[in-house]
């Protein structure tokens, strides 16, 4: 692995969390423009035109059977490179990240795309992890009022493409240059946060810091930017959702939730209609195999009662049932 490949993997494991996904992150005595109830307080460094944010409960999720069985499938494939990272930088994202959270745009106003923040249990050694870039490789500091993003050079130093940011002493971001500069505008209140977008700020503030996953997304504007889907699951029908808010957790079961919001009511209606014709013609090309059955069996789709643009797609099933598909490959019947 070349160096500039190397010290990208290394950050992007450090801010995933072992490499395993990539977020983003709350935790700091910030106080944001206009605050967020329930989640961290450092949810508010994403700006207000992000179209999707995610977040990750990094210690609950290493603290899961679902990590256990990673670390004995991958551990060692991973275990050399992460094991140099943390020699050299003092940091293991399994015990030293708190909170992943990330934020992106598709065709926003600005160039940015996307970002990454990471958060620590306790203080990032800023001294330390620099000085392992420059090991790597030879970054280009980028001064924006006051702040430097280290800009890390792509192949031949034709591209700068990625930097890091230091938020605080427990605050790290990860992204393109247009996007670290968005957040550091938000983060010394020379912009609003995701609090104000009105789409989204609705959507966050319902959700609940402790789940291991969460997300949330402003599917109209998305789509609004993306090419037409019609060879989706959803058809032409994918067009008619507006936003989609949804939590995941892996523990002894894997439980989650997803809300659809559509234009309106026939819209819901056709969706869920959909839906439940997928799953059930999963169950029927599965019907051999009692695990894939059983795992379909705990996924159900209903409208909601007193909001009936709302669609819920509920998931439960015991965790066990996904080590033992992993062990076997299923038997699908045509149809």
């Amino acid at each position: 692995m070349n160096h500039r490949k190397f010290v990208v993997a290394s950050t992007v494991l450090m801010l995933a969390a072992a490499g395993i996904v990539a977020g983003l992150a709350f935790y700091s005595n910030f106080s944001a423009t206009a605050s967020i109830s329930k989640l961290p307080a450092a949810v508010g460094y994403l700006p207000r035109d992000v179209q999707a944010v995610f977040g990750m409960n990094v210690q609950k999720f290493v603290a899961s059977p679902v990590y256990a069985q990673f670390q004995k499938t991958h551990g060692e494939e991973i275990g050399k490179n992460l094991a140099e990272f943390i020699a050299k930088t003092g940091v293991d994202p399994t015990k030293d990240v708190l909170y992943v959270v990330a934020g992106g745009s598709l065709g926003s106003e600005r160039k940015g795309t996307g970002v990454v923040i990471a958060v620590a249990t306790g203080r990032f050694n800023k001294d330390t992890i620099v000085s392992f870039i420059k090991s790597q490789v030879v970054p280009i500091p980028v001064d924006y009022y006051g702040a430097t993003v280290l800009m890390i050079p792509e192949k031949n130093g034709e591209k700068l493409e990625k930097g890091i940011a230091f938020l605080s002493d427990a605050e790290i971001a990860l992204g393109d240059l247009d996007s670290l500069k968005a957040v550091l505008d938000v983060r010394f209140r020379r912009a609003d946060n995701i609090s104000r977008n009105p789409t989204l700020g609705p959507l966050i503030d319902s959700l609940n810091p402790t789940e291991m996953f969460w997300f949330a997304g402003d599917a109209a504007s998305i789509l609004s930017k993306a090419p037409a889907q019609t060879n989706t699951p959803l058809g032409g029908n994918i067009s008619a959702i507006v936003n989609v808010v949804g939590t995941l957790n892996l523990d002894d079961a894997v439980r989650g939730k997803i809300t659809v919001t559509a234009k309106d009511e026939v819209s819901a209606g056709k969706l869920a209609d959909v839906a439940r014709g997928f799953i059930a013609l999963g169950q029927l090309a599965t019907e051999q195999d009692p695990n894939l059955t059983a795992l379909l069996n705990g996924v159900s789709i209903a409208t909601d009662a007193k909001e009936e643009t709302k669609l819920h797609l509920v998931v439960n099933f015991p965790f066990e049932l996904l080590e033992k598909l992993e062990h076997a490959k299923p038997r699908l019947k045509k149809v």
